[in-house]
């Protein structure tokens, strides 16, 4: 009991005395609870997603995740859309949980693989950046797949979760390579949601189709 107080206590001390990790933190803990509530389909995730973003904007500018930074700025936006869809209107109902076309579903990859590649190049010959290889294209990645992810999560779609997973697999590795150990983790947490976040949907689809 003894050295789990004195754990505890050096993990206070060491978030309160360094603020950048303080800050990481906070996201955190708040970036899981609203994921959380968006698995269960819960309004209040897009309500939270607003101060995440742009707290966002701040802590992974810091670990030169431009692509991560740009994706939040446009991300605020995004989530207004996906809040107005989810949460319905006089004239108009609530989005539900469906499927996505084979024809749009490849589109919308197609489109997102094209801006990768893009920014990638951007990146490489604009931005003054030191980072390694799998960093820089594990923040591609997550940037360019990302409005795929967001535009299926705002229209309920059951492939959202997939595409989430991907990305959060890609940029736990790009947050690790640029020692954002806390951030990594993060992801990897985020990984167990979505795979919640999947059969929390599947079951939500499946119940939606009986008779």
């Amino acid at each position: 009991m003894d050295q789990l107080l004195r754990a505890i206590m050096g993990a206070g001390k060491w978030l309160i005395y360094d603020q950048q990790r303080l800050l990481e933190f906070s996201v955190v803990v708040a970036s899981i609870f609203s994921h959380f509530l968006e698995a269960r389909q819960n309004i209040w995730s897009k309500i939270l997603a607003f101060p995440i973003a742009f707290t966002n904007i701040y802590v992974y500018s810091v670990r030169k995740l431009y692509g991560k930074v740009v994706y939040s700025i446009i991300f605020i936006f995004f989530n207004l859309y996906a809040y107005l869809r989810w949460k319905g209107s006089i004239n108009r109902q609530p989005v539900k949980v469906s499927r996505t076309s084979h024809k749009i579903l490849l589109s919308i990859t197609g489109m997102s693989i094209l801006g990768g590649i893009i920014w990638s190049f951007i990146i490489g010959k604009y931005f003054n950046t030191s980072s390694t290889p799998i960093s820089v294209y594990g923040d591609a990645y997550y940037f360019s797949f990302g409005f795929m992810d967001k535009w299926l999560m705002s229209h309920k779609k059951l492939e959202r979760w997939v595409v989430a997973l991907l990305r959060y697999i890609a940029f736990a590795l790009a947050c690790y390579q640029t020692g954002a150990i806390m951030l990594s983790m993060h992801y990897l947490v985020l990984i167990c949601i979505g795979i919640y976040g999947q059969i929390k949907w599947y079951l939500a689809y499946k119940a939606m189709k009986l008779p």
